[in-house]
């Protein structure tokens, strides 16, 4: 009567040592009692000795270096995956989202400055009766320093000798 599969598979880890002590007891028990279990590990033990005779394959001279491109490329895709435009677009998520919160914070900066510090009302403009007093400005020696005065009732009294210890007339 043939053999199952199964007793075939575990002739064949009998013949390589895998079996525990147990299993190879029971494979022995029936290679002893059984003439079909005999028959087929002599058939077994003749494929595994005809092995010997066939002729060995050596490796190529280039063997390693076609190896090594092999597992080169094998890891290639991996890192070409990393490339992909979903990829791209997560790495620019950085860098776009520091820069957008730097604008963030540059924003609100200004707005809280202006909260802070207003900017200043714009001049008014200056009247025709105060235009000369104003030309005349220029014309001092020192008119840098005046340049910045806030009030022209100031720059008006200026104009009168006496506060400078000068004849009026």
């Amino acid at each position: 009567m043939p053999l199952t599969e199964d007793e075939k598979a575990e002739l064949v880890a009998y013949l390589d040592g895998e079996l525990d002590d147990a299993a190879t007891q029971a494979v022995e028990a029936k290679i002893a009692t059984n003439p079909d279990v005999r028959a087929e590990l002599d058939a077994l033990k003749q494929a595994w000795g005809l092995l010997d005779f066939l002729p060995k394959a050596s490796a190529s001279p280039n063997f390693t270096n076609r190896t090594m491109e092999r597992l080169s490329l094998e890891r290639a895709p991996a890192s070409a995956s990393k490339s992909t435009p979903m990829h791209k677009a997560g790495s620019l998520l950085g860098p776009i989202g520091w820069a957008a919160a730097i604008l963030v914070a540059l924003g609100g900066g200004y707005l809280i400055s202006l909260g802070i510090w207003p900017p200043k009302p714009p001049p008014e403009p200056i009247s025709e009766d105060d235009r000369p007093y104003v030309e005349h400005l220029r014309i001092l020696e020192k008119w840098r320093y005046y340049e910045n005065v806030d009030d022209l009732e100031f720059v008006k009294k200026l104009n009168h000798p006496e506060l400078f210890g000068e004849d009026p007339s």
